[in-house]
């Protein structure tokens, strides 16, 4: 009980310098924060594009959304993502609350879904850098690069997953 109450005072006051200390740089700010349009979509061996498949990547103010839209070779998707998001000198951390997504061999036939978390599943990734990429690094492999106005995610295995392109 002590310890945890040591614990609580040494948050509540902890020092400006030392809450700084976590606080991202603004220049990663600069990097990791804006809206990024949907240049690829790679699956099953298939890299598609606008207008095949388009889409959004939205960071700003502790929100980040993701929308997409597909009507491609194979089916149908169009889904939109809600969530939160949080950025420290060393981490980026999000986690979606809300997704709705239809799904289906076409526009008519696609069956419409509703997840909606309570608790929101964050999910973290270490942020590295190699020269003038900013790396990040999530827990179950592959990595996000974001060099320049394009942004990059790599599977696993390093294979492309998605590629965008910064619009602001």
């Amino acid at each position: 009980m002590i310890r945890s109450l040591l614990i609580a005072a040494a948050l509540l006051f902890a020092s400006p310098a030392a809450i700084a200390a976590d606080a991202p740089p603004p220049e990663l700010l600069k990097v990791l924060e804006g809206v990024w349009s949907l240049e690829e979509w790679h699956t099953d061996g298939v890299v598609m594009r606008p207008p095949e498949m388009t889409g959004r990547w939205m960071v700003r103010d502790g929100v980040v959304m993701a929308v997409r839209h597909r009507n491609g070779p194979k089916d149908f998707e169009s889904s939109g993502d809600y969530g939160e998001y949080k950025i420290t000198a060393t981490e980026w951390i999000y986690g979606y609350k809300r997704n709705q997504s239809a799904r289906g061999p076409t526009a008519e036939t696609a069956k419409t879904t509703v997840t909606w978390n309570e608790k929101i599943p964050m999910r973290t990734f270490k942020i590295s850098r190699e020269g003038t990429k900013v790396i990040l690094t999530p827990e179950m492999g592959g990595k996000w690069e974001f060099e320049g106005p394009f942004f990059t995610l790599f599977n696993a295995n390093g294979t492309v997953l998605r590629k965008y392109k910064r619009v602001n």
